[in-house]
């Protein structure tokens, strides 16, 4: 009787397997999933929690087929035809460092001084922290914490009411009364330190309700509104955050 030889899975064959697991072994775990449940509703039930990039969700689909092609395809000389390049592996490792230990937003952008104004600061001030830098939202604090994010669309606003009720602009009335023409969707979001890549980019992205999105994300500790600010997260940071979410 003939005797088949040995399965060996190749160097590069046992890292994808081993990465792989890694990541079914996170996913299955966070989600509390029994060990019946096939990876394809894993995968789809972790990217309605979780909201990963769609070159994630892909990946998790492609890196599936190729791990069933390995463990159960066809196999000849004892070693399965279906054979990982070393570019795949390294897409795989990446993906399950992404999934394992996600970046914070605030490691990948840094933190620094977030520059704020107060409620009874002329608006003289807010206007040249835009001419200056450039500053599309400022955060406003008070003694009591976070009172609001003043932004050039309520800038915009107030200037144009300024235009038409009176024949020049009053430099000196305070951000607290132009903070007053912005509109819901102009607020921003406080959130912790430990918000992560995926998490902020979400956020950033998706409307806390239909068609309204957050003008931008305060970091802070614990994500209280008394709490130092310490780091605005704009829209204008969407590119670096993404870039940080890179597999290939």
């Amino acid at each position: 009787m003939a005797v088949s030889p040995p399965v060996t899975i190749t160097t590069a064959g046992a890292r994808f397997l081993a990465a792989f697991n890694d990541i079914e072994n996170h996913i299955r775990a966070s989600l509390r999933a029994d060990v019946s449940v096939g990876f394809a509703q894993l995968a789809r039930e972790y990217a309605d929690k979780k909201r990963p990039p769609n070159h994630h969700k892909s990946a998790l689909v492609a890196f599936a087929s190729l791990r069933n092609a390995i463990s159960h395809g066809t196999y000849y000389g004892g070693r399965p035809i279906a054979e990982p390049v070393e570019a795949v592996v390294l897409e795989i490792e990446r993906l399950r460092q992404q999934i394992l230990e996600p970046p914070l937003a605030l490691t990948v952008l840094g933190s620094g001084k977030v520059c704020v104004v107060q409620p009874d600061d002329p608006i003289s001030v807010a206007l040249d922290h835009v001419r200056t830098f450039g500053y599309s939202q400022l955060p406003v604090y008070d003694g009591d914490g976070y009172r609001g994010v003043l932004t050039t669309n309520a800038i915009a606003r107030w200037l144009a009411d300024q235009l038409t009720r009176n024949t020049g602009i009053a430099e000196e009335e305070p951000v607290s009364q132009v903070l007053a023409f912005a509109e819901p969707g102009d607020d921003a979001l406080l959130v912790p330190r430990t918000i992560t890549v995926v998490d902020a980019i979400d956020k950033l992205s998706r409307g806390r309700q239909a068609g309204q999105l957050s003008a931008a994300l305060i970091i802070t500790q614990n994500g209280s509104r008394k709490e130092k600010p310490l780091r605005l997260v704009a829209p204008y940071d969407l590119p670096v955050l993404t870039a940080a979410l890179a597999i290939t």
